[in-house]
């Protein structure tokens, strides 16, 4: 049975990634440090369903810590690893830019030197299309990314960087998984479409930071990702650059239509002032995942909203009305 080590398991997407794998059989061992980025009561939520599997353990550890994390590559045979535990967010970033430094460039080099003397097999790091900055539309891998406009996606290129460096110099296997919108159930709170269901159910006020018809975002389904994940298990590649987005960018006033159908309710729009570093339109071209890693982009954004919102209704009420 391989193990797989999942870092930032109880994210969003580390949470669900984690009951994928263990569905399909695999071994995972989970870290994650349950910080207050958001709610921790959030995070332990997100992994009640599957916290007492035989095949999973969970590490509640800072991988800051680099004896924790030598020690647990040197005592255990980790055939894999997803790196999904950053600091995140391109607002935050630029109030604690060391933060985002330690926390994502140092924590990925640690992990990368860790695989190369423990002779672990593949590295999976997400990334993100923030990295593109002002790039022309649709974005592709091949394009500079030497100027991100905040400290968020700075770390992330530089990660890439080093990522490479290893696979160049030790033969690792590294696959650079550029997230645009994920969305999927257990969403991170702090996202525009928890907050617009929300809104839509109990009348919160939605900050709406963007033009509602001048910005867009390429909003995807995490399962499709996590298809494409498990097929780098599989099938590792040397190193390689992937856009995982839906390669086709909808505006927020087009997610605000779209909630506004499924839920059959109207939201409580707030305009607020825009926020620095965001990036006007990510619109990938996934054309590459698709042809090499089976990603798909075909899913419409009503399905992917629809399933969300059906799982959300059956979550506790402190859940559902933001109680955290």
């Amino acid at each position: 049975m391989n193990t797989i080590l999942v870092t930032g398991c109880a994210g969003f997407i580390g949470s669900n990634i984690t009951e994928f794998l263990l569905k399909k059989g695999y071994k995972v061992i989970g870290i994650d440090n349950f910080n207050n980025y958001y709610s921790p009561k959030i995070k332990h939520y997100n992994i009640k369903d599957f916290e007492t599997n035989p095949n999973f353990l969970l590490l509640s550890q800072d991988l800051t810590n680099y004896d924790f994390v030598k020690n647990l590559f040197e005592k255990t045979k980790i055939n894999s690893v997803i790196h999904l535990a950053a600091y995140a967010g391109v607002t935050y970033s630029f109030e604690e830019p060391l933060l985002y430094v330690k926390n994502n460039e140092e924590v990925t080099t640690n992990l990368l030197e860790m695989c190369v003397r423990n002779k672990v097999s593949n590295f999976i790091f997400a990334s993100t299309s923030s990295v593109y900055g002002e790039n022309p539309t649709p974005f592709i891998e091949s394009m500079s990314t030497d100027f991100p406009l905040a400290p968020y996606p700075a770390s992330k290129k530089a990660s890439e960087i080093m990522a490479y460096v290893y696979s160049k110099t030790y033969n690792l296997n590294v696959s650079i998984l550029r997230f645009f919108n994920p969305l999927g159930i257990r969403i991170r709170p702090d996202l525009a479409l928890t907050k617009l269901i929300r809104s839509a159910l109990f009348g919160d006020e939605f900050p709406q930071y963007q033009d509602l018809n001048s910005t867009g975002r390429d909003y995807c389904d995490l399962e499709n990702i996590m298809i494409s994940i498990h097929y780098l298990l599989q099938n590792p590649v040397k190193y390689e650059i992937f856009n995982l987005g839906n390669s086709s960018p909808t505006t927020l006033g087009g997610l605000v239509e779209v909630v506004r159908e499924v839920t059959g309710k109207r939201v409580n729009l707030v305009r607020m002032p825009e926020r620095k570093g965001e990036m006007q339109v990510t619109f990938a071209d996934s054309s590459k995942a698709e042809r090499l890693i089976k990603y798909n982009t075909k899913t419409p954004l009503k399905k992917i909203v629809e399933k969300y919102y059906n799982w959300y209704l059956n979550q506790e009420e402190w859940y559902q009305k933001g109680n955290y």
